[in-house]
C-alpha cells in the first residue's frame, strides 16, 4: 500500500513518462533520483525534530534545524541513512527490510548515481542511454521511494515524502528510544561532523564507494 505522500510526489514523474517529450525518462529520472535523497533527508530532519529541545511553536528551532542541514553542502543520500542509523534504535536497513536494503545498495545504488552524474554533468543524454535500461532504473527508483515510505509510515510516522518534515509525532515520546541525543543546534553540528562524515562510514566498512563501481 502506497502512502499518500507517495501518490502525490510521484504524480509528476507519471505524467512526464505518459508525455511526447523527447527528453521525458531523462527528466523524469532526475526527478526520481532528487525525490529519493530529498526522502532520506527529510526522514533525517523529522527524527532530529522529535527531541524535546525543538519546539513546534518556535520557528527558530524549524529554521536553525532545516538551516543547518542545508548549509552542509557534502551531505547526500548515504550520510542521511548513516545519521539515522546512528540516531534511531532500528537501523533504517532493519526497517526496510535487509534483504530488499542490502539488493537496492549492492545491486542498483551505484548504476543510479553514475547516471545522474553523468546526464547532469552533460556527459550523458537521453539518446545515449537505452531507453529500457532508464525505465527500469526510474520503476527501481519508485519502488525504493514507495517501499521506504510504506515502511517508515509504519515505524515512524513520516514517509519522508509528504511535505513538513518539521512535525511532533503523535507519540511524545518518540525521542526517548534514541541511541544518540541531539539537544540543540550546536549539538546537531557536532552530530552531522561526527556521525555522517564520509570518513567516518569508510571507518566504520558501511560506505559504498561508487566510483569503484563499473556502470
Amino acid at each position: 500500500m502506497t502512502t499518500k505522500g507517495f501518490q502525490e510526489d510521484f504524480a509528476t514523474i507519471e505524467l512526464l513518462l505518459a508525455s511526447d517529450a523527447s527528453t521525458k525518462r531523462t527528466d523524469a529520472f532526475i526527478l526520481a533520483y532528487s525525490k529519493m535523497e530529498k526522502q532520506v533527508r527529510r526522514i533525517f530532519t523529522y527524527i532530529v525534530f522529535q527531541e524535546p529541545a525543538f519546539y513546534m511553536s518556535e520557528s527558530v528551532s524549524k529554521n536553525n534545524i532545516a538551516g543547518k542541514i542545508s548549509s552542509k553542502g557534502n551531505l547526500y543520500f548515504q550520510n542521511f541513512i548513516s545519521g539515522f542509523n546512528a540516531i534511531y534504535p532500528e537501523s533504517f536497513e532493519s526497517i526496510v527490510g535487509s534483504d530488499y536494503y542490502t539488493s537496492f545498495l549492492k545491486n542498483n545504488f551505484c548504476t543510479i548515481d553514475k547516471f545522474r552524474n553523468k546526464i547532469v554533468h552533460g556527459q550523458l543524454t537521453g539518446e545515449d542511454l537505452d531507453k529500457d535500461a532508464l525505465e527500469r532504473v526510474i520503476c527501481i527508483l519508485q519502488d525504493w521511494c514507495s517501499r521506504v515510505g510504506e515502511k517508515m509510515m509504519k515505524e515512524i510516522g513520516y514517509d519522508g515524502l509528504e511535505k513538513n518534515s518539521l512535525r511532533k509525532h503523535s507519540d511524545k515520546n518518540l525521542a526517548d528510544t534514541y541511541l544518540t541525543h541531539i539537544s540543540d543546534i550546536k549539538g546537531l553540528d557536532t552530530f552531522i561532523k561526527e556521525k555522517m562524515s564520509k570518513e567516518k562510514m569508510k571507518k566504520d566498512g558501511t560506505y559504498i564507494d561508487c566510483k569503484k563501481a563499473p556502470l
